[in-house]
């Protein structure tokens, strides 16, 4: 019976020590983003890279309201267009992914002004957003973020027009706590 007992406790032991060594997906609990490469702005143009937290916007016309989301922006202004992309990342954590799925509802918004932007409708379809906070140990007014966004959009039409929309930048704090 003793020797029983020992069998069943070691085999136990085994298993809930496999359990507790086995791998994460290191990618998706905190992905990995280099300071290099990063998006420049336009020639001629005003960019900035922002973010808030506990807020929400509201795509048309793009009114912040108070929000569940930590809520990245990133905004280009040229003489004849400007382009503003909202990314709605989650307040916990000193890192984020967003997928596919997070991207077709609703956590990423772009909005466009421009002369010809009315002429094709498009919707996201795919991409991926990640980001980082560079200082973690800090209070959030006082800290940057690195955030990369691929986006791919396509027209509503059915045409086989696609775009992709690349952004990798620091973004920094549009408040004060301190």
């Amino acid at each position: 019976m003793r020797k029983q007992t020992t069998l069943v406790l070691s085999l136990l032991a085994l298993v809930l020590l496999s359990f507790s060594c086995s791998k994460r997906n290191d990618a998706e609990s905190f992905p990995v983003l280099d300071e290099k490469n990063l998006t420049p702005c336009p020639a001629n143009a005003n960019c900035e890279f922002l973010f808030t937290e506990q807020a929400d916007v509201e795509p048309v016309p793009g009114i912040f309201k108070t929000g569940a989301y930590r809520l990245f922006w990133s905004r280009v202004v040229r003489q004849s267009m400007s382009s503003v992309l909202y990314i709605k990342a989650p307040m916990k954590g000193n890192s984020f992914t967003l997928n596919q799925s997070d991207i077709t509802n609703g956590k990423i918004e772009i909005s466009r002004s421009c002369p010809a932007c009315l002429f094709v409708a498009s919707k996201l379809v795919d991409g991926y957003v990640k980001g980082i906070n560079l200082s973690p140990g800090k209070p959030a007014d006082q800290t940057s973020w690195i955030v990369e966004a691929q986006l791919i959009s396509e027209s509503m039409y059915g045409t086989p027009l696609r775009d992709t929309v690349s952004v990798k930048q620091y973004f920094y704090p549009n408040f004060v706590y301190n």
